[in-house]
C-alpha cells in the first residue's frame, strides 16, 4: 500500500530468491480447502488412522471464509483471530488446540511442497485466559465412591472396569488391548502395556514414547484383574464386555448410565484420577 512496504517486500522477495526460498506468487495462490485436500491424500499412511481422522475433521469445520484464503495470503492475525473465534463460540479449549496443531501440520508440509514461504501458525499461542473450566468437581475418592455405588446398580461388571481404570491409570485405549497374558505376579502384581485400541481404529503403539510401561497394580486392582483373567487362555483380552466381547466404549457408557451415573466427567478422569 506505501512505496516503503513495497519496497520492504521486495528486499524479503529477493533475499528468499538467493536463498532458495523463494515461492513464486502463483502457487501460494491456492486456496486454504485446494492446499488441505491435497495435504489430508499425502498424510495418509503417514499417520494413525485416528490422526488422519481428526486432522479431516478439523479441516471440514474450518469456516469457509478461512478456507477461501490464498495459503500463502494468511497472517498470525488471520490464525489468532479464527482461534480467538472459536473459543468465543462455545468450542472447547483442547478441541481448539487440536484444530491448531492440525492447522501448523498443514502449514508446514505446505511450506516443504513450496506452496507457501513461511507457517503462521507456529507464531501464534493459543488465547491467553480461554482455558474452560472443567465443569463438574473435581473427580475425588467420596465423589468416585458415589459414581461406584450408582454404576453397581445399573452394571456390576461395568462398575469393575470404573473401578479398575481409577486404580491402574490406563488410558481406555490401553486397557482395550490388555491380554491376559500382560498380567504379570512377580516380582510384584502389575500389568505390561505394549499396545493400545482406540474404539473403531487398529492396534499400534501406546499414545507416547513411553507408553510402553509395566503398571503396579495395587491389591484391589490386582484382584480384579485375576478375577477377569480367570479360565481365559494369555491372549484373550484381559478386561471385556460382559458378553466376552472386547470393550467398546459406546457400549460401556450405556451399560453403566455413565452420564447419570457420572455427570460433567469423562472416562479419561478417571486416569488423572490414578
Amino acid at each position: 500500500s506505501t512505496k516503503r512496504a513495497a519496497e520492504a517486500w521486495e528486499r524479503q522477495q529477493k533475499e528468499a530468491l538467493h536463498g532458495g526460498g523463494f515461492v513464486p506468487p502463483s502457487r501460494s495462490k491456492k486456496p486454504v480447502s485446494e492446499v488441505a485436500a491435497a495435504f489430508l491424500e499425502a498424510r495418509s499412511g503417514q499417520v494413525a488412522p485416528h490422526t488422519l481422522r481428526t486432522d479431516r475433521d478439523n479441516l471440514a469445520a474450518l469456516p469457509a471464509k478461512f478456507a477461501a484464503h490464498p495459503i500463502g495470503s494468511v497472517s498470525e492475525a488471520d490464525v489468532l483471530a479464527l482461534l480467538t473465534d472459536l473459543l468465543e463460540k462455545g468450542r472447547a479449549h483442547s478441541t481448539v488446540s487440536r484444530l491448531r496443531t492440525t492447522l501448523s501440520a498443514l502449514w508446514s508440509w505446505a511450506v516443504r511442497q513450496r506452496l507457501t514461504p513461511v507457517n503462521p501458525i507456529r507464531g501464534v499461542r493459543m488465547p491467553s485466559g480461554a482455558v474452560q473450566a472443567h465443569e463438574g468437581a473435581p473427580l475425588t475418592a467420596a465423589l468416585l465412591a458415589t459414581v461406584l455405588d450408582a454404576q453397581r446398580g445399573r452394571s456390576p461388571h461395568g462398575a469393575l472396569i470404573t473401578e479398575f481404570l481409577s486404580l491402574a491409570g490406563l488410558r481406555w485405549s490401553e486397557l482395550r488391548a490388555l491380554r491376559v497374558g500382560d498380567l504379570q505376579e512377580v516380582p510384584f502384581p502389575a500389568v505390561r502395556v505394549l499396545r493400545a485400541a482406540s474404539d473403531g481404529y487398529a492396534e499400534k503403539a501406546p499414545k507416547t514414547a513411553r507408553g510402553r510401561r509395566t503398571v503396579p497394580l495395587v491389591t484391589r486392582a490386582h484382584q480384579i484383574a485375576r478375577t477377569w483373567a480367570a479360565g481365559k487362555t494369555p491372549t484373550d483380552y484381559l478386561a471385556t464386555s460382559a458378553t466376552g466381547l472386547q470393550l467398546r466404549g459406546t457400549y460401556f457408557r450405556r451399560a453403566v448410565a455413565w452420564t447419570t451415573t457420572a455427570p460433567d466427567h469423562t472416562i479419561h478422569d478417571l486416569r488423572h484420577f490414578c
